[in-house]
């Protein structure tokens, strides 16, 4: 992810990592490093990602349902800050 914020122009978009529920404390520790910071990763579990599918499959929400902020209920920041 790094070097494809590197190489490109900055444009909107989002850093997520999705990742087993046991892989949180993994993926915390490498997105705080000092040189992923500037992405600002969030972190998205596969027991969300799984919570989000049925949800959206019991409440029949289509794409247009689904925005960002939507989403952002599911997932965390994955950058510790002191």
């Amino acid at each position: 992810m790094l070097g494809f914020y590197n190489k490109l122009p900055r444009f909107q978009t989002r850093y997520v990592i999705v990742a087993p529920d046991n892989d949180r404390q993994q993926v915390i520790k490498e997105a705080s490093k000092e040189m992923f910071k500037p992405l600002k990763v969030l972190y998205f579990p596969y027991s969300a990602v799984e919570e989000l599918y049925y949800l959206c499959e019991k409440r029949n929400l289509n794409r247009q349902s689904v925005t960002e902020e939507f989403l952002d209920c599911f997932m965390e920041k994955a950058v510790i800050t002191v």
